[in-house]
């Protein structure tokens, strides 16, 4: 054999090396990214699965939420557990709004100023509220 012979045949050689190499890694590098592809399958699958479960429990604290804060609830609560009642009728008075951000002062003096059905009405006399 001649040198150029063996010097071509190295050549091919080292073409031949570099293809089988180039398909070995494309065919690994297939494979990993298939691996990759159906364990973030796997994962995505679970997170679903959690996410149905939290909504489950979602619902399950809104209607316990709900059940909680339901005014016959807080009624019941606040007569029995509580002993608090509905008022008396002359024990019920009505504060009237005022305008301006000025702060708001009450008295505990009676009056007798009474409006047609018998509530007691606050009066403002000096910017006090009585």
């Amino acid at each position: 054999m001649t040198k150029r012979r063996l010097k071509k045949d190295k050549r091919w050689a080292v073409i031949r090396f570099c293809f089988f190499a180039y398909i070995f890694m494309g065919i690994f590098a297939l494979i990993c990214l298939r691996t990759k592809v159906v364990s973030l399958e796997y994962e995505l699958g679970q997170l679903e699965n959690q996410k149905i479960e939290l909504m489950r429990e979602t619902q399950k604290l809104s209607a316990e939420r709900a059940s909680i804060y339901s005014v016959g609830k807080i009624e019941k609560v606040a007569s029995k557990k509580l002993g608090m009642g509905f008022p008396e009728r002359e024990r019920v008075f009505f504060v009237e709004r005022t305008e301006g951000p000025a702060p708001y002062r009450a008295s505990v003096k009676s009056d007798t100023n009474n409006d047609s059905s018998g509530r007691k009405r606050l009066k403002k006399i000096n910017g006090i509220w009585e």
